[in-house]
């Protein structure tokens, strides 16, 4: 810090003697710096006061160290792809080459403490650090990496599959350091899923973030052999198996955090294909609040998670974040008092305290089964990862009449839509009434950038939607401009969206008669429910997503 704010001090001065720069705009340049929430630096090289050449130079002054002109030298090739491109990409970073037996890195920032660990920790070697400006050194990156994953990877055909998977390539790309390279990037961009896939002419691979799919990388065709390899081999399951589904999971270090691995490989007409979810342990430790929940909402729920029994249910599609609530919902009431057990398919997230059984149909734990044997141990609290079948909603709803908290979460479209659910099961409507005591519906939306967030006025087609009366001037909500934070997208993170409907006498008398959702749903409404709708709207004007997205969410309940 005190090395930065010496640089920013040298700049100032050089600014100020060579009358670039007046002393009301400076007070201008801060002002935009504190606004906007960045380095004053970052705002002075974004009105082309300072250059990333003479920033470079000047932390090379005060480092000590030498400034290095990339356009006038070229790194060693084989040297740069030694390191792997994620690492590269992140701490603005490459090595250079290598002279009387130190390794020469060349790096943007040289008062980056985290580049120095990196480096230090992957080359146990003496590193000799030059200073270069950071857009010579992404236009190497771009042009090392870029060409070598342009030129292919072809593996020595002659190599057994397992060392195949840890030899280098003939162009220098090790595909064991690329999937490590994969994952790290995944990680950084925040993605919850990788997909590896064959295309007629070369092996795409994916990130799912914020919801949205996005192509990163591509690579030959003839990497595809070793990159599958290696997750089979990290993830213990059947290397020579390619003609039937295969799950399996790891664990990654990602730079400072540790990452669980979730991977599915299946078979398809051009090879298989394996996707990848990555679980941050830290989502472990998220509570009600910090998943968006309105205060309304997350009181109502508080109340129904501290009752003695009853089932609660959670609903919604795959992705949208169900057993994330469930694990906050766990944690809140999570205790020494309390025996919870979990039966789930996979167990996502280890919590300390809670005993997690994982669903395995080879040997006969299925939902339905393993609830039968929970029921025997004595627990005041269960969660039953998914209702499947009739089996296992029977007994989940028995069990949370028989003095058990049940949370279980259900495939529908809305909250309502759970006692239909439950009907078409067969359980019986007493069943139902009494056991339920609330059901949530769930979705996610993807959060404005703050970064690039800006205010619009409303028109009139908007103003309707949003309930906006035609006289209110001041009206404004918010959208995100598009910056490099989130890839012009204008998007960054994801909020919960909850519907949330409490079941009284009124709603139970309505499952005894078997009446229609909607039904349910118009009388549900007008006594203290509060729908996904109702809650999307409420987001677009507490300023956390765009109306497009709380429209979306809308047309998802038809």
């Amino acid at each position: 810090m005190i090395a930065a704010e010496a640089a920013e001090h040298s700049i100032i001065l050089n600014l100020l003697n060579e009358g670039t720069v007046t002393s009301v705009g400076l007070a201008s340049l801060r002002r935009e710096s504190e606004l906007m929430g960045l380095p004053l630096v970052d705002v002075l090289q974004a009105n082309d006061m300072v250059s990333e050449a003479d920033l470079a130079k000047i932390y090379a002054d005060l480092k000590g160290l030498r400034f290095l002109d990339l356009s006038r030298r070229t790194p060693n090739r084989a040297w740069v792809l030694a390191l792997p491109e994620n690492i590269a990409r992140r701490k603005q970073c490459l090595l250079f080459g290598e002279v009387s037996g130190q390794l020469v890195a060349a790096v943007a920032d040289p008062f980056d403490a985290s580049v120095h660990a990196v480096l230090s920790a992957r080359f146990e070697r003496p590193i000799q650090y030059v200073v270069s400006a950071r857009y010579q050194i992404a236009e190497v990156i771009d042009e090392i990496y870029g060409g070598a994953r342009a030129q292919g990877a072809r593996l020595i055909s002659s190599a057994p599959v397992a060392s195949a998977v840890e030899t280098a390539t003939a162009t220098g790309l090790n595909m064991a350091e690329q999937f490590d390279s994969v994952v790290d990037e995944a990680v950084d961009r925040r993605a919850s899923d990788i997909h590896i896939e064959a295309e007629a002419d070369r092996l795409r691979i994916r990130y799912r973030i914020d919801g949205r799919m996005l192509e990163a990388r591509a690579y030959p065709l003839d990497a595809s052999a070793s990159l599958i390899s290696r997750i089979k081999v990290l993830c213990t399951v059947d290397i020579t198996e390619r003609r039937k589904p295969q799950d399996g999971r790891f664990t990654h270090r990602s730079f400072e955090q540790e990452i669980d691995v979730r991977v599915a490989f299946i078979p398809t007409a051009r090879g298989e294909r394996v996707t990848l979810r990555l679980l941050s342990q830290d989502r472990s430790r998220l509570t009600l609040e910090t998943l968006g929940m309105g205060i309304e909402i997350r009181q109502a729920v508080e109340r129904l998670i501290h009752r003695p029994y009853g089932i609660i249910l959670l609903t919604g599609p795959t992705g949208s974040g169900k057993s994330t609530t469930l694990y906050a919902a766990l944690q809140e009431i999570n205790s020494v008092d309390k025996h919870i057990i979990t039966v789930e398919d996979p167990v996502e997230y280890d919590i300390a305290g809670v005993n997690q059984v994982a669903v395995d149909e080879e040997y006969g734990v299925s939902f339905s089964a393993a609830l039968r044997s929970i029921l025997r141990h004595d627990p005041d609290v269960i969660m039953v990862g998914e209702i499947r079948d009739a089996p296992t909603a029977h007994l989940a709803l028995e069990a949370s009449l028989t003095g058990h908290l049940v949370f279980a979460t259900l495939h529908t479209n809305s909250a309502v839509g759970a006692v239909t659910r439950l009907l078409d099961m067969d359980c019986e409507p007493y069943l139902v009434a009494s056991a339920l005591i609330g059901v949530m519906a769930q979705r996610l939306v993807r959060k404005i950038c703050t970064n690039c967030k800006r205010g619009y006025e409303p028109n009139e087609t908007e103003r309707k939607i949003m309930g906006i009366s035609a006289d209110r001037t001041s009206a404004e909500i918010y959208r995100g401009a598009g910056c490099s934070r989130c890839v012009r997208s204008g998007y960054y993170d994801r909020v919960g969206v909850f519907e949330f409907v409490p079941f009284d006498a009124g709603l139970s008398s309505m499952v005894m008669e078997k009446c229609t959702t909607e039904v349910m749903t118009e009388y549900a409404s007008k006594h203290g429910a509060i729908l996904l709708r109702d809650d999307a709207i409420a987001k677009v004007r507490d300023g956390l997503t765009t109306l497009e997205e709380a429209l979306r969410i809308a047309r998802s309940e038809g």
